[in-house]
């Protein structure tokens, strides 16, 4: 009977994984035919289609040409046009810190299509890397390994970072790195480095830093800051202060509940989309406020317990990337590229046999997604509350363990 069970289960398994390959491949599909579009023309030839890449292009032009002038968005937008005609007058900001830009910068001396091309060759390298260092570090097994290529192969965040030419995959291999070092006896410091390297996209550092600060890791608390304190330095250098100040103004004019560079935080998926979605004016910033102080304590209670065993430690990786995408105040479909990371540590928990409710998940929380994109109109922001569960449910195992386990750090 336990026999028939297993290969009854077995079979569903290999069923599903038909399912996600086949998901894999329409995504792909279309992964394809938008890249070349980009890569041809500047852009998809869907209507209304535009890819994040002309922005950071004219970054990296402008970094080197005239660094003063990396944020004045006349001159963004006149690299933008002379990628993509159709765009009239509106301007995709480069919002990245001018350190960011300069690492950019080799991609300015290409045409567009080089740039892209290049790009697209470092977000691939940066993919199979992380998972690599997840597959190596989480020491995971064949099925395990699988279904967390299988998850990444569905995950539209990986897509849509390919498509956009953006740096979420680069991200993806920091907080990698971060976990990975942060997990390991003795290298805190080097932990606290990749911290500081999150940098190149500071509004998902909060919680990173929050992390070593739970931890009482004041050595590798000391370096991010040091990390952070010399990007930042050279950032100010590179610029100047008027370049600083623009950077700044544009930072603001994303944070806008209404922006006029796009940016509208009910389209997002993040706590920011929740709450704007739901009220409006005051009202929506005081409950972005509250249910943003309530992951970061969460997150941070978390972070302070000890994580010697293997379910408290997944708990933890699993709820921190999770915090770090609730909090961060800008947050589209390409970030949740991330989510492979937490995908890899909840599969560890299943040495045995993943069970498909758990494959399923995984994959549909990776296509959720596309779903406005296929609908073409604005959805209730759902990924937000499905990141609220993940980490309710790491509390409350971690809280149950701590319960009976004398492991558990005091409070």
């Amino acid at each position: 009977m336990a026999s028939t069970k297993m290969q009854r289960s077995e079979r569903w398994r290999n069923r599903f994984k038909a399912v996600a390959i086949g998901i894999g491949l329409a995504l792909s599909a279309l992964t394809i035919r938008h890249w070349v579009e980009t890569f041809s023309f500047g852009h998809p030839l869907c209507e209304d289609c535009r890819p994040d890449f002309p922005s950071l292009y004219s970054g990296a032009r402008l970094i080197g040409e005239e660094p003063s002038a990396l944020y004045d968005l006349k001159r963004q937008l006149a690299i933008q046009k002379s990628i993509d005609s159709r765009i009239g007058d509106s301007a995709l900001a480069f919002a990245y810190p001018p350190s960011t830009a300069l690492l950019l910068m080799p991609l300015g001396w290409l045409s567009f299509s080089g740039a892209f091309l290049v790009m697209t060759v470092v977000n691939g390298l940066a993919l199979l890397l992380a998972l690599k260092l997840l597959v190596n570090h989480l020491q995971l097994n064949r099925e395990q390994s699988q279904w967390l290529w299988l998850s990444m192969f569905c995950n539209f965040g990986v897509h849509s970072t390919i498509i956009q030419g953006q740096t979420s995959l680069l991200i993806l291999l920091l907080v990698v790195l971060f976990m990975r070092s942060a997990s390991r006896t003795g290298e805190s410091a080097t932990a606290g480095a990749w911290c500081g390297a999150l940098f190149i996209k500071p509004q998902l550092m909060a919680v990173p830093l929050l992390a070593l600060v739970a931890r009482r890791w004041w050595r590798a608390l000391g370096f991010a800051l040091i990390v952070i304190f010399a990007a930042a330095s050279f950032s100010a250098l590179l610029v100047g202060q008027h370049g600083i100040a623009d950077y700044l103004a544009i930072v603001f004019r994303f944070s806008g509940s209404a922006s006029d560079l796009g940016t509208n935080p009910q389209d997002m998926h993040n706590l920011r989309a929740l709450a704007y979605y739901a009220l409006t004016g005051p009202a929506a910033l005081s409950a972005w406020i509250a249910l943003s102080a309530l992951v970061i304590g969460g997150a941070y209670w978390l972070n302070g317990k000890d994580f010697q065993q293997q379910s408290n430690a997944a708990a933890q990786w699993i709820a921190t990337p999770a915090a770090m995408l609730l909090v961060s105040p800008h947050l589209h479909a390409h970030d949740l590229a991330l989510l492979v990371a937490p995908s890899a540590w909840l599969l560890k928990l299943f040495p045995a046999a993943v069970p498909v409710g758990v494959a399923s998940s995984l994959v549909a929380i990776g296509v959720l997604p596309m779903m406005p994109l296929i609908l073409a109109t604005s959805l209730f922001p759902v990924m937000p509350l499905i990141l609220l569960l993940a980490m309710a449910v790491a509390i409350h195992r971690m809280r149950h363990d701590c319960l009976k386990d004398l492991h558990c750090s005091a409070d």
